[in-house]
């Protein structure tokens, strides 16, 4: 060794420094690029669980959306003694109201809108009628009506009556099962008819009618009223919207008995009752800040002054051919037939009372109709 030769260990010292130093900066390098690959990969299931959170509420939003733009589901189930028959829906039944009657179902007044801020539904125009329709009995072989056609051809008569004269909804009184499958067999479905024969033989006599391009059943009930000799008979009551508008409305429809079979003003009187009763409960708000729905009674009443002084009073009514309930004065083109409606959000007009011609081959009784406009801030259904 010289003199100025390092030991051996002396000179690999710096040698080994700088592998140090090299491995340390590669080990840094490692660490860094790690940390960005974790750092890169959290950033990417963070954004994919941003971007799923927000899918999840675009679809509730969606779904919620779709669930507002579908229509309330309607039970089919009828008023009393009903169900589904001859083409008709019938709807649910009603909870029970005053004296037991029947009142709009919580369903239905969950769906119901009122008019706010003054924005009521649009008018709503339509043609309503009451026909007896002379019985199929009266005038088949035995029968005591003499002179006119079988029951089925004279029903084929009064569909072509109502649809020549565009009526929409009908009271139909001494309308027997023969005729009700005629009407049925000649409208294809195309009119609904309640209750027809889903409460028996004595329901069917007294049915309504309406075509189901104007109007849908919402629901649809009886009430029994007593006829000859004070026997209870189911009547119909339902209510319908009017589809153009939503706008709803309920219709009655009666024969109170006449004294052909013994004096039968008593059951008249105590029939009257019951209805002027009904048509209150039906046409009552269900608020203070709204009118009613409302409600028309039509029918064979079997009266003229009794029966038009104690409806327009008693029900706060008004008949479609005119008259004043205080003092009561009797519209001048009158008889025993029908047809009243609620004072606020109706007007009648153009009332008919068609007699003559083709109505008295069908019937003893004229074809009476009117034309309706409902207005009003008045419960609705969309």
């Amino acid at each position: 060794m010289g003199k100025h030769e390092l030991p051996r260990r002396a000179r690999l010292l710096p040698v080994l420094g700088i592998i140090a130093l090299v491995a340390a900066l590669l080990a840094v390098g490692r660490f860094a690029m790690a940390n960005n690959q974790t750092t890169a990969q959290d950033n990417a299931i963070a954004d994919a669980a941003a971007a799923s959170l927000l899918e999840d509420e675009s679809a509730d939003a969606e779904s919620e959306d779709t669930a507002d733009d579908k229509p309330a589901k309607t039970d089919k189930r009828d008023g009393k003694g009903g169900g589904k028959n001859d083409g008709s829906n019938t709807g649910k039944n009603g909870s029970k109201g005053p004296k037991g009657e029947r009142r709009p179902s919580v369903d239905l007044r969950n769906r119901v809108q009122v008019a706010a801020d003054g924005l009521a539904a649009d008018p709503a125009a339509f043609r309503v009628a009451s026909f007896n329709v002379l019985g199929y009995s009266h005038t088949k072989p035995g029968g005591n009506k003499r002179g006119y056609a079988g029951g089925n051809t004279r029903m084929g008569w009064a569909v072509q009556l109502i649809r020549g004269n565009n009526i929409s909804v009908v009271g139909l009184q001494e309308y027997e099962q023969p005729q009700h499958a005629t009407f049925m067999n000649i409208t294809g479905g195309s009119w609904g008819v309640y209750p027809g024969l889903q409460v028996g033989k004595k329901g069917v006599r007294n049915s309504i009618a309406w075509n189901n391009g104007v109007w849908e059943l919402v629901e649809a009930h009886t009430i029994p009223i007593p006829y000859f000799h004070g026997n209870l008979v189911p009547m119909p009551y339902v209510l319908l919207k009017h589809k153009e508008t939503g706008r709803l409305s309920w219709f009655i429809n009666i024969h109170n008995p006449a004294s052909t079979r013994g004096p039968a003003q008593h059951w008249r009187d105590v029939a009257t009752a019951k209805e002027i009763a009904l048509m209150n409960d039906l046409q009552a708000p269900t608020s203070a800040n709204q009118i009613g729905v409302p409600t028309f009674l039509m029918g064979d009443f079997n009266e003229k002054s009794e029966a038009f002084c104690r409806v327009t009073a008693g029900a706060n009514a008004q008949a479609a051919n005119g008259g004043t309930s205080s003092p009561c004065r009797l519209p001048s083109n009158h008889g025993i037939d029908w047809i009243f409606g609620s004072t606020p959000g109706v007007a009648f007009s153009g009332y008919v009372r068609m007699d003559g011609g083709l109505v008295n081959r069908v019937s003893d009784h004229p074809l009476i109709f009117s034309d309706v406009t409902l207005t009003g801030e008045a419960p609705y259904v969309e």
